[in-house]
């Protein structure tokens, strides 16, 4: 054993702020998320028709993953979200979890995406960093076309693009898929954060 003069802190500069919504929405089919914030006594309370409201959704812009596994999970860190506002249908059953001072700290530390223990940070919810639907080029060809002719500032995006991105204006796959990727028949779910926030 020995002795050591420690410096004491009683403060801290935080390098995250995150807003607390007044609720959280999640859909009953993320049943392991739903049985753990149950165990800890978190209060969820189940939509007793389908509905549909204004809600706050995360989209995941960037993550990292770690080499090694730690307790069976490949866990990921620094993950970075972009939010919007759109409105949401959701079915009877699916759960309204309000803030409530005993289990706020939890709640906010498990179901934001962007904080360290996050569910999504323990593999909760990979299903949305897997793209299952693509186009095919032959196909996407002439759409795209249309699609750059009805959205004249995708097309303008598009053109200066080109122009500054020499990469992408040699590769036409790159071109196509900028614009399925901006397209309103690109996977719905691909990043999508699937609980959503009631502010």
């Amino acid at each position: 054993p020995f002795t050591k003069p420690i410096n004491y802190y009683d403060n801290f500069k935080p390098d995250k702020f995150v807003n607390i919504p007044k609720a959280y929405v999640i859909p009953q089919g993320f049943w392991p998320v739903i049985e753990r914030l149950k165990r800890n006594k978190v209060a969820l309370i189940p939509f007793k028709n389908d509905t549909s409201f204004i809600v706050e959704v995360y989209h995941i812009s960037d993550f990292k993953t770690q080499n090694n596994p730690y307790e069976g999970h490949y866990l990921h860190y620094k993950t970075l979200v972009t939010s919007s506002q759109d409105t949401i249908n959701f079915k009877k059953g699916d759960y309204y979890v309000p803030l409530q001072p005993y289990s706020a700290r939890y709640v906010l530390e498990t179901l934001e995406p962007s904080a360290q223990d996050s569910f999504f940070n323990w593999n909760f919810f990979d299903t949305i960093l897997q793209q299952k639907e693509g186009f095919s080029p032959y196909v996407f060809e002439d759409l795209a076309l249309a699609i750059l002719k009805a959205n004249p500032q995708l097309k303008a995006n598009f053109e200066t693009k080109k122009k500054t991105d020499e990469k992408f204006a040699a590769s036409w796959y790159a071109q196509l898929n900028y614009i399925y990727d901006n397209s309103k028949y690109k996977e719905q779910a691909f990043l999508k954060y699937p609980i959503f926030r009631v502010n």
